[in-house]
C-alpha cells in the first residue's frame, strides 16, 4: 500500500535472510536434540523376582527405566511445551520467503500463509512467555471498518500492517488525488520492519544456544531474553498501526468529503420540500429548493468526475437541465414519447441519487473510499450522466430541441399511417438506418425539416462536393415529378410508400404519374443515397439523436 522501500542496513539483512537457507539444518538440529536427551536418560536392566506365594495373581510392577540423575532447568525446559513453542516459531520463520529485494513474500498465498503463522506463534509466545504488551485501546477509535478485522482481547498481528511497514510507499492515489503519509508513520513502519526482521534472528539464535549442550546459561535469564525481544516488537508495532491506522482513516474521510456534502445537501432538499408540500407550495417554484439542488447537482457532477468510470466523468452538468426537463413536461400539452422519457429519465436518475445519498446517510462507512469502487454508485451515474447529458444538448438548445420535437411527430404520424414502417419499429429494424433519414430527405425537398439535414450533412448543401452534386438533380428530378404529377400531394404519398418499401398498388401509381414521365424509381434511388449519407457523416453524433427519438 505504500510506494517507497526502507533501505536496511546491508551485514543485518545478509545475517537475518539465512532463515531459508538454515531450514534443513535446523530441522537436524531438532532431530538430534531429541536424540541426545534420550541417550542422556540410559533405561535400567530390568529385574524379576520370585514371590512367596506363587498363587497370587497379582504381579508388582515398578518402573523400567529411570534417569540416572535429576533432570536440570534447561532440560526441564527442552521438554516443556513452551520449549516448543518457541521451536515450532523458528520453523515458521524459516518457512518465510524472502524476494530479492530483501522484503518479504506478502503477496502470494503461500506468502501470506506463512507469514500469518509465524505472526500467530509469535502472539503465542507473547501469552506463554507472559509479556508485557502494549494496550490496544487505541483500536477503539478505529472505525468499523477496521474494528471487524480485529478480535478483542487479542494481540492480532495483520499481515496487512506488516505489509504496509515493510513497503513503506510515502503515499497514496484516492480519487485522483496524491495523500502523503507522515514522516512519523514512514519512520515508524521502517522500524517495525527492521524490528521484525530482527525478532527471527533473536529467536532463532536462542534456540540454537537453548538446544546446545554445553549451553550453561540461566534459564531465567534466556526466558526475560525471549520475553524482552517480543515486547520491544509488540511496542513497535503498536506504535506503526495506530499511527498508520489514524492517518488512513483521516485519507478515507477526506476522500469521502463530495458523499458527505452531498448527503447534508440531500437532507435540506428533502426537509424543505416536505415544509412546501405542507404548506401545498410547489418545491420547484422555491428559489431555496432550486438553490439547494442546484448545490447538489454541482457535488454530484464533482462525484461523477471521479467515480464515474463507465462513463466520461462530466462535471459540467446543472440545475438548468432538470429545470428545463420539468418545464417542457408542464407547458406541452401533447407531449412527444421522446421528450416524455428522456424528461422522466432525467428526473429519475436524480431522485436515484438522492436515494442513494439517504442510504448512505445511515452508515457512511460503507461506501468504499475509492468511490470508483462502489458498483451501485457508479450505476447510479452513469444514468444520470447519460440522461443529463443529452437534455444538455437537446433541452439547453432551442433548435435542438424543436427538430427532437418534429422528427419525434414525424416518426410517430408515419408510424399511425404505414405498416411496414411499423414494424420497423417494433423489431428495431436495420433498415430505420435508411428509412428514417429518407424520409427527412423528403421534408428537406420541402424545406420542411427543420434545418435537420444541414446539422448532420452540410456538404449535401454544397455542390462542389459529390453529395452536393446528388443532392441537386434529386431536387430537379423531385420537381420534374411534381409537374408531371397529377397532384403534388398523392405523387409525395407515392414517393414515401416507394422509400419504405410499402406495397403500391400500380393502377394507383399510374394514375398519379403518367408512365411517360415516371421517373420515382431514380428519385426513390436517389433519396436512399442520400439518406445513407445523411447518417453516415456524423455517425455518433446522428445515433445519439436517433437514440433519443426511439428510446
Amino acid at each position: 500500500m505504500y510506494s517507497d522501500s526502507f533501505e536496511m542496513q546491508g551485514n543485518e539483512i545478509s545475517a537475518y535472510s539465512s532463515f531459508q537457507e538454515q531450514s534443513i539444518e535446523l530441522q537436524d538440529m531438532i532431530l538430534n536434540s531429541s536424540e541426545s536427551e534420550e541417550e542422556s536418560y540410559p533405561s535400567a536392566s530390568d529385574k524379576e523376582e520370585d514371590f512367596a506365594d506363587i498363587s497370587s495373581k497379582h504381579m508388582a510392577l515398578r518402573a523400567s527405566t529411570a534417569p540416572a540423575r535429576p533432570l536440570t532447568d534447561v532440560e526441564e525446559f527442552r521438554r516443556s511445551s513452551d520449549f516448543l513453542l518457541l521451536e515450532h516459531t523458528v520453523i515458521c520463520a524459516s518457512q518465510l520467503f524472502l524476494r530479492g529485494d530483501q522484503k518479504y513474500d506478502l503477496d502470494s498465498d503461500h506468502g501470506q500463509r506463512s507469514c500469518k503463522q509465524f505472526l500467530n506463534q509469535v502472539e503465542k509466545l507473547c501469552e506463554v512467555y507472559k509479556v508485557q504488551c502494549a494496550s490496544r485501546e487505541y483500536r477503539n477509535r478505529f472505525s468499523k471498518a477496521y474494528r471487524v478485522l480485529y478480535k478483542e482481547n487479542s494481540l492480532c498481528y495483520l499481515t496487512e500492517i506488516l505489509d504496509s511497514a515493510q513497503e513503506g510507499f510515502p503515499y497514496l492515489y484516492v480519487n485522483g488525488e496524491k495523500y502523503v503519509f507522515s514522516a512519523k508513520v514512514l519512520q515508524a513502519g521502517s522500524d517495525l520492519f527492521q524490528n521484525f526482521v530482527r525478532l527471527q534472528f533473536l529467536l532463532k539464535d536462542i534456540y540454537s544456544r537453548v538446544c546446545d549442550e554445553t549451553f550453561s546459561g540461566a534459564l531465567t535469564q534466556t526466558k526475560q531474553e525471549i520475553s524482552q525481544c517480543l515486547q520491544e516488537f509488540d511496542s513497535l508495532w503498536v506504535d506503526f498501526e495506530q499511527l498508520y491506522v489514524h492517518e488512513l482513516m483521516a485519507i478515507e474521510s477526506d476522500a469521502r468529503r463530495f458523499i458527505e456534502e452531498a448527503i447534508q445537501l440531500e437532507h435540506q432538499v428533502t426537509i424543505l420540500d416536505s415544509k412546501n408540500k405542507e404548506k401545498n407550495k410547489p418545491s420547484n417554484e422555491s428559489p431555496e429548493s432550486f438553490d439547494l439542488k442546484s448545490r447538489l447537482v454541482t457535488v454530484i457532477g464533482k462525484i461523477n468526475s471521479v467515480a464515474n468510470i463507465e462513463g466520461k466523468g462530466r462535471d459540467d452538468l446543472t440545475i438548468d437541465i432538470l429545470k428545463a426537463s420539468e418545464g417542457l413536461l408542464r407547458r406541452m400539452s401533447t407531449q412527444t414519447k421522446c421528450i416524455r422519457n428522456l424528461a422522466e429519465k432525467i428526473r429519475q436518475s436524480f431522485i436515484g441519487l438522492r436515494m442513494l445519498f439517504r442510504k448512505y446517510a445511515q452508515n457512511i462507512e460503507i461506501v468504499d473510499p475509492q468511490l470508483k469502487n462502489n458498483p451501485e454508485l457508479v450505476d447510479a451515474l452513469v444514468k444520470f450522466e447519460s440522461s443529463w447529458e443529452r437534455g444538455k444538448i437537446y433541452f439547453l438548445n432551442s433548435k435542438k430541441c424543436n427538430q427532437l420535437v418534429f422528427l419525434s411527430n414525424m416518426i410517430e404520424s408515419t408510424n399511425s399511417k404505414y405498416q411496414i414502417f411499423k414494424e420497423q419499429l417494433e423489431c428495431s429494424d436495420s433498415e430505420l438506418f435508411v428509412s428514417i433519414p429518407a424520409l427527412l430527405i423528403l421534408k428537406a425537398l420541402e424545406g420542411e425539416d427543420r434545418g435537420i439535414c444541414k446539422s448532420f450533412c452540410a456538404p449535401m448543401f454544397d455542390e462542389n462536393e459529390n453529395v452536393g452534386a446528388m443532392w441537386k438533380r434529386l431536387k430537379r428530378s423531385y420537381n420534374l415529378g411534381k409537374l408531371a404529377a397529377s397532384s403534388i400531394t398523392e405523387y409525395i404519398e407515392v414517393l414515401t410508400a416507394l422509400v419504405l418499401s410499402e406495397p403500391l398498388d400500380k393502377g394507383f401509381r399510374a394514375l398519379v404519374l403518367d408512365e411517360k414521365f415516371d421517373n420515382l424509381d431514380g428519385t426513390v434511388n436517389k433519396i436512399k443515397y442520400l439518406a445513407i449519407e445523411l447518417h453516415r457523416h456524423k455517425p455518433t453524433k446522428w445515433n445519439r439523436f436517433l437514440d433519443i427519438i426511439l428510446c
